[in-house]
Parts: structure tokens; C-alpha cells; sequence
């Protein structure tokens, strides 16, 4: 079966994501950027990286490695054009985030925005924790339920729709759990509301 990842084309994803209405590409670069701002940024991995939403707010007089991964080739081509310039150090990474391999203890920062609705939590988080170093922190997003919304955001674009059979919203309690197991530890989190009226959680993790 073909990851629906790989046939939505990048315009669809774009156009969605940063619609008026939906507005979250809008939010994930703001969180990347916070992010950025909060924590030693020195090395980071992107997962889930899309077409490289947020990496312009990198100052590569800081941030010395980025490691961009996503499996969509399309999305990673746009990247690679946008922000090979831009950004130091830059490794982009084709591969399905559950079977991909980075270099251990090499990332001050990961940021895993939206990705763990379509991937298993207990597979990915002890495979973050090992590429994070000591004292490294993952900042993820999820996305969490919200009456008369679906979980895919109704918009123009169809392709997106492909999405639904295979999004799972995780709940935060089950997944500071499972990162707990990991060697995560939640070191702050917040819920923040889009005007679209969806929540989402934002969870700082620190390894041990």
C-alpha cells in the first residue's frame, strides 16, 4: 500500500496547510521559531520536514547541523532549493521516519511538529531519544480532538483527504508515557487553540 504522504502533491499540501482558515503551517513555523529561540539550537533534526516550513528562522551563525527528514522526494527537492543557501550544514533525508536511521547523540533539538498522527509513538520516541544528546530537548506537536472539526481540515485541496484513514490523534497523557518509557521527560507543555478553534499541544521533552 502507498503512504498517502506520497501522493499529495507539495502546491495541495502548501495551499492547505497555510489557508486562512486552517492557518497551521502559519503555527508550526511560529512554534519552530519559539523553539529556536528557547532552546540550544546548535544541532537540529526536523522530522516530518515538508517542503522546510520554518527553517528560514534559522541563524546559521548558530545552528551548525539541520537535519531535514521527510518521505515525500517532492517535498525534500523544494526544500533543498528554498533553503540549501540559506542554511548551514544542511543533510536532507528521504526515508519513512519509523525505519530511518540518524547519527546517535548527534541533536541538541528535535522537533517533531504533527508527524505523531501518522506514525507509532513507541516506535519513533526511543529512536528520537537516541539521536538527541545528553541533555537535548524534543519539541513535538500533536493535535488534539475538537467538536464539529474533523480531524483533517475541510479545505479546497482533495488530495488531503487521503490522510484520513490513516490519521491517529494521540493523547498527550499516553504519549508523555510512552516517552517517559523512552528516556523523555516532559519538561513543560502548553495547549494552544487556532482561531480555526482546533487545540493542539506543545510538549518540551528533555532526555535523561
Amino acid at each position: 500500500m502507498t503512504n498517502p504522504w506520497l501522493q499529495i502533491p507539495a502546491a495541495d499540501y502548501e495551499g492547505h496547510m497555510s489557508s486562512p482558515e486552517i492557518a497551521q503551517q502559519q503555527f508550526l513555523a511560529r512554534t519552530f521559531q519559539e523553539s529556536l529561540g528557547k532552546y540550544e539550537s546548535g544541532s537540529i533534526a526536523m522530522l516530518g520536514c515538508t517542503t522546510g516550513n520554518g527553517l528560514e528562522h534559522i541563524d546559521p551563525a548558530v545552528t551548525k547541523k539541520v537535519t531535514a527528514v521527510d518521505i515525500n522526494p517532492e517535498y525534500l527537492e523544494i526544500l533543498r532549493r528554498r533553503h540549501a543557501r540559506l542554511v548551514a550544514g544542511l543533510e536532507v533525508v528521504e526515508a519513512d521516519l519509523e525505519t530511518c536511521a540518524l547519527e546517535s547523540s548527534a541533536y541538541s533539538l528535535v522537533f517533531a511538529g504533527l508527524i505523531f498522527e501518522y506514525v507509532q509513538p513507541q516506535i519513533l520516541l526511543p529512536k528520537i531519544a537516541g539521536w538527541l544528546r545528553d541533555g537535548g530537548v524534543m519539541v513535538a506537536v500533536l493535535q488534539l480532538p475538537a467538536k464539529n472539526h474533523t480531524k483533517v481540515s475541510q479545505s479546497r485541496f482533495e488530495s488531503l483527504k487521503a490522510l484520513a484513514p490513516i490519521m491517529q490523534l494521540v493523547p498527550p497523557r499516553q504519549f508523555k508515557s510512552i516517552a517517559n518509557d523512552a528516556g523523555l521527560m516532559e519538561a513543560e507543555s502548553k495547549t494552544v487553540h487556532l482561531e480555526s478553534g482546533k487545540p493542539f499541544y506543545i510538549g518540551t521533552y528533555a532526555k535523561r
